[in-house]
């Protein structure tokens, strides 16, 4: 019995440590940034943990949030709701969820970067894949007062679905 939780928990500990490695993946040609890939790795952290205050904290206190059909959400208080309903949502169904950035183009001035990309949300429910969706997004990130990189413009939609042969 001892070996076998082991086992489990050796397996759960690699899973993670996978996850946690192709949470960002940056295209060639799309040079590192330690700040402003440790806020997409943050993002990463607080789907894995539905921590709607942490993914909150990521934007600054005037963002603008673009969701796919919908108006443009103006300011972290009302951008909240949006992660809290969506965060509800996925615990009520009994779900997990992990998302993962994939960068294509990145453009970073001393105060001021931007970011095009692709991000793939998965979920999952008793251990077992439940779904997963990708869409493209583009991101306006700046360095503020305290020297913190937070997401100023986040807009994103879902990619075409794949064409069925």
């Amino acid at each position: 019995m001892k070996t076998l939780i082991s086992l489990s928990l050796l397996l759960l500990f690699s899973i993670s440590i996978k996850a946690q490695n192709s949470e960002l993946i940056l295209e060639k040609g799309v040079s590192a940034h330690k700040e402003i890939d440790a806020s997409y790795r943050a993002f990463s952290e607080a789907y894995r943990t539905l921590d709607v205050e942490k993914v909150a904290n990521l934007y600054t206190e005037k963002a603008a949030y673009l969701p796919p059909d919908d108006n443009i959400l103006q300011g972290r208080e009302a951008i909240i709701p949006t992660f809290k309903s969506f965060f509800d949502w996925v615990k009520t169904e009994g779900r997990t969820m992990t998302i993962s950035f994939q960068i294509f183009q990145r453009k970073v001035d001393k105060n001021l970067a931007y970011d095009v990309g692709i991000y793939t949300i998965r979920q999952y429910k008793d251990g077992k894949d439940a779904g997963s969706g990708q869409g493209k997004f583009v991101t306006v990130v700046v360095r503020e007062k305290d020297g913190k990189w937070r997401f100023q413009v986040d807009g994103y939609s879902n990619l075409k679905p794949p064409e069925k042969k």
